[in-house]
């Protein structure tokens, strides 16, 4: 074989603007290759409405991504809520779009049990009062494994979401928990939700802890399968404070990554891999190199280019904490008997911007179920009238800057200095209120849930703070439609009627109330509800994954006040006057 040689010249770094130009050209210029045609097929199903034991996510779980692997060129059939009767259908449906050499993925989300080590999926209108009624009334794991087995495909991924707590154990003679492992055919992957005999909890929020994180790493696409799974795991332990963790078996040949992932360099070229990396190298922005690695992440410098980023991360809560300069004075505190409705002010430099928030009565909670009749959920209800004092709300959320000042620590995964403060637990909140009391003097506090809601709707009484429309959430939040799967800087979306910033998405904000069921017995004063599942708090307003049926003013969410949520939870102060 010939070699060419390569002259090499040293040039000087491209102004950031010319990088990111660059960087552009190279994404646009790869994207005109089409993507390998090979027969992709996929099972979708999500199963909620069970007669004994309803679950919240796994039908939100399977429709999420079922419009996720068709738009990666599956082909889907998608079961939400699967009856006995759909079973053989399904199955005949799924094993007649298989062909040999075809990829085929199976994606399940709902409750699951295991009978003497056989794993079994339970349809929604099961009638099971004994072990013996499991196998005729399943989706039997041992159907799919046979199914993927006659159709010769080259390559099977299942996912399985499906290790809640076994909803019929009291009727079974021997009580197992979680999945068992399964014997799987050749070139077969299984991702579990947890570990085998293991369970995971349903979620609180729009899809459960592991559909999350698996369909936020399937947003980049050229990552092989293996790496995605890796970092589902990471992102699941964190997220539960190490209480579930995700389990694989299986293996495959070769790679597999839902995008383009060998053809990659093979396509770019090397000149590509070497132009982009001498775009960014000399870069003091750990995105600009991580641009590299997303385009190039086996190139031939990827590994000083994670050494950079890891040199630019340690180095950034310094940079992001670094303060523009003082432009202005802060605004003044008034004297308690001053507050005007409306008014913003400030305690001290670092403290968050207040708004006075009006005295008043409103409907607290919803009228009627606003969750589908197959998701019974009656968190919301009963409505009832609450009044409330004058109070101060933060304008903002907390940010990273402010945290920082009170804190001395950056606990976000996504950083910047604007960027709400994230992976926060209840207890981590109270200790930042502590000592901006410390420092200001002042009663800072977490609003109530029925402070935040009444501050929320700002005299609305329609699902959102602006009317009935989600199409029109855009102009007010953050959240799965425009996020970019990340936190953005704070204010930068529209206002509500009191003036106050993201009160719909970016991140959930914790309140201090216990968590309970239902608003039977609320308080009718406005103060915080100290009674119930004081180990659980009640959280609000959503956050950048969710979708606009999480945003309503009604909606709650619920955490364990010691847990940081992974880069969805942080919170929004309030002060008594």
């Amino acid at each position: 074989m010939q070699c060419s040689k390569i002259r090499v010249t040293q040039t000087p770094p491209l102004p950031m603007f010319h990088r990111w130009l660059f960087f552009l050209l190279i994404v646009f210029s790869s994207a005109s290759f089409a993507q390998p045609k090979e027969n992709r097929v996929a099972l979708v199903v999500g199963n909620s409405a069970y007669k004994s034991a309803p679950l919240r996510n796994p039908t939100n779980d399977a429709q999420d991504m079922a419009v996720k692997l068709k738009g990666m060129g599956f082909t889907v059939i998608e079961r939400s809520n699967l009856t006995v009767k759909q079973i053989g259908s399904t199955l005949r449906e799924f094993r007649s779009k298989l062909t040999p050499g075809s990829v085929a993925l199976v994606f399940y989300a709902g409750h699951g049990v295991q009978i003497k080590g056989e794993n079994y999926l339970p349809a929604v209108d099961a009638d099971i009062s004994s072990e013996e009624d499991v196998p005729t009334q399943s989706l039997a794991m041992r159907q799919i494994m046979d199914v993927l087995g006659d159709a010769k495909t080259r390559l099977n991924l299942v996912f399985l979401d499906a290790c809640r707590n076994n909803p019929y154990a009291r009727s079974f003679r021997s009580a197992s928990y979680g999945l068992n492992r399964v014997n799987a055919p050749s070139g077969t992957l299984i991702s579990f939700a947890t570990r085998p005999g293991s369970v995971a909890a349903d979620g609180t929020e729009r899809n459960g802890l592991y559909t999350g994180a698996l369909l936020a790493q399937m947003n980049n696409p050229h990552q092989p399968i293996e790496q995605i799974l890796k970092k589902v795991v990471s992102q699941v332990k964190a997220g539960s404070n190490s209480q579930q963790e995700p389990w694989m078996e299986g293996s495959i040949e070769g790679e597999f990554c839902f995008g383009e992932c060998g053809k990659q360099m093979a396509q770019s070229g090397v000149s590509d891999d070497r132009a982009l990396w001498d775009s960014v190298k000399e870069s003091r922005d750990a995105n600009e190199v991580r641009a590299y690695l997303e385009r190039f992440p086996r190139g031939l410098f990827s590994g000083v280019a994670r050494a950079r980023v890891a040199a630019l991360d340690k180095a950034e809560p310094q940079m992001a904490m670094a303060r523009p300069p003082q432009t202005s004075a802060p605004t003044p505190t008034p004297p308690s008997s001053a507050f005007k409705v409306g008014s913003v002010f400030k305690d001290c430099e670092d403290c968050p911007e207040m708004v006075v928030i009006p005295a008043g009565t409103f409907w607290m909670g919803s009228k009627a179920n606003p969750i589908a009749a197959t998701q019974p959920s009656h968190d919301e209800q009963p409505q009832h009238a609450v009044s409330i004092r004058s109070f101060a709300l933060g304008k903002l959320e907390v940010t990273q800057e402010q945290w920082y000042a009170m804190m001395g620590n950056l606990p976000s995964n996504f950083k910047g200095r604007t960027l709400p403060v994230e992976q926060v637990s209840w207890h981590d909140a109270q200790e930042f209120i502590r000592r901006l009391n410390a420092k200001s003097g002042q009663n800072y506090r977490l609003p109530s849930e029925a402070e935040w809601e009444y501050a929320a709707r700002a005299g609305s009484p329609a699902n959102y703070s602006f009317g009935d429309d989600p199409k029109q959430l855009g102009r007010f939040a953050w959240f799965a439609g425009n996020s970019g799967n990340m936190t953005q800087p704070v204010g930068e979306k529209m206002a509500n009627n009191f003036g106050l910033y993201d009160m719909h998405g970016n991140v959930w904000e914790w309140t201090q109330d216990c968590w309970n069921d239902n608003y039977a017995g609320a308080p009718a004063d406005g103060s915080a509800w100290t009674t119930g599942d004081c180990s659980t708090r009640v959280a609000r307003g959503g956050s950048w994954f969710v979708n606009p049926q999480d945003l309503r003013v009604t909606n709650r969410g619920r955490y364990a006040s010691a847990f940081r949520l992974l880069s969805s939870v942080g919170l929004r102060v309030a002060r008594t006057l």
